[in-house]
């Protein structure tokens, strides 16, 4: 049932993942990153995207379309020029589908450190075609 609209869901987490890791040259998770991972993968430095996705809803003027928010999270580390950083995810997500709402910028302490990691939150959304079957 709704196959095609399951499909352009996989395609656009895909071309989320795919795009900014490769534009980028940060890893990109799904609702959160393990410990494991962490400490592994990432060797415990905070330089990562963890994408949400959110609810529907129908959209006002189509249809046949529904719209998805999309929570974009992108913590960095030591990062000289997180304002571009901001500008590129805004710009490599637009062109893959997605629309930007909004983005707010904060500073996380770092464990018991007197140390602070950047964290930017992005609001998009998507839209999906969708028939009722």
């Amino acid at each position: 049932m709704n196959e095609g609209t399951k499909e352009r869901l996989k395609k656009l987490d895909k071309a989320l993942i795919d795009s900014l890791e490769n534009n980028l040259g940060v890893r990109v998770f799904q609702d959160s990153v393990s410990e494991d991972e962490f400490k592994n993968e990432l060797k415990g430095v905070y330089h990562y995207i963890i994408f949400e996705t959110g609810g529907m809803r129908r959209a006002e003027e189509k249809q046949f379309t529904l719209i998805q928010d999309v929570l974009v999270r992108f913590y960095a580390e030591n990062v000289d020029d997180v304002d571009g950083a901001q500008i590129d995810i805004i710009s490599t997500l637009e062109s893959n589908g997605y629309t930007f709402v909004n983005s707010e910028k904060a500073a996380i302490q770092k464990g018991q450190e007197d140390a602070y990691v950047d964290e930017i939150e992005f609001n998009f959304t998507r839209s999906l075609k969708y028939v009722r079957c």
